[in-house]
């Protein structure tokens, strides 16, 4: 039996990136910290689909649960990893938690490259695919989430340079990056926890992020176009369109 695995699937892009690949008829395993979440995620997706779920609740801010966690989770036949768990920051750097920013970074970079690293190394001549969650930040820096722009461009080129290479080498692992604009979900509320900024820069995000942003299942609906493509990156541009293509970082082949 295959299966799609998602990571911080509880709620968001997660949770709509599971209804939209049980829709498709993928048995799903779903991963976050809240086990409650995930329980009534399996039981609406299995009545609603006739799919199964698998539930893993592990924090992928820890170090120490990542390699168990994955070691326990690869005895499964999985045909699709979505690297999806992660969290932004909105503050100007010198003023951020450094808690934060530290479980920020372990999560959306040493967690994602680490789980990476090891399903790319069991599955460099299989017929499956990493795709890992990146951002429009990604692509450029935001000015009031630089820590968040950064970790977020790694993940970007890393995995740009990582599919490109397996392309070369003509691996049959497919690896892509998904890079979402402004999308309705936890993410601002958690972003905004512990931020210096000032009221009115805080308004003035709400209402950016209000009027562009666009819902978790248009998101997921794209997701899947990326998956369905033979294309490395699937971003959102400025009119909330999904730009599928080879990439945008420059590989230097040496």
């Amino acid at each position: 039996m295959k299966y799609t695995l998602i990571t911080g699937a509880s709620s968001g892009i997660g949770k709509s990136l599971a209804e939209k690949f049980a829709n498709k008829g993928h048995n799903l395993i779903i991963v976050a910290r809240r086990t409650n979440l995930l329980n009534e995620i399996k039981k609406n997706l299995e009545n609603r689909y006739k799919i199964d779920v698998v539930v893993f609740t592990v924090d992928l801010s820890k170090e120490q649960e990542v390699e168990k966690f994955y070691n326990d989770v690869k005895k499964y036949d999985i045909e699709l990893f979505i690297n999806n768990a992660g969290f932004g920051d909105m503050n100007l750097p010198w003023d951020s938690d450094l808690d934060k920013i530290k479980k920020m970074l372990d999560l959306n970079i040493k967690t994602l490259t680490t789980l990476s690293i090891m399903f790319i190394r069991d599955n460099l001549d299989k017929d499956v695919q990493l795709i890992n969650v990146s951002s429009v930040a990604g692509y450029g820096v935001f000015s009031g989430a630089i820590s968040y722009s950064a970790s977020k461009i790694f993940v970007a080129s890393w995995t740009e340079g990582v599919a490109k290479q397996l392309k070369k080498l003509n691996k049959k692992i497919k690896v892509k990056v998904l890079a979402p604009g402004a999308t309705e979900s936890e993410f601002g509320n958690r972003a905004l926890a512990k931020t210096k900024l000032k009221d009115e820069k805080i308004e003035e995000f709400k209402d950016w992020a209000q009027k562009i942003s666009i819902t978790a299942e248009e998101l997921a609906n794209k997701a899947y176009k990326l998956y369905e493509s033979d294309k490395i990156l699937g971003i959102i541009n400025n009119d909330n369109k999904l730009e599928l293509s080879d990439g945008s970082y420059n590989i230097f082949w040496v």
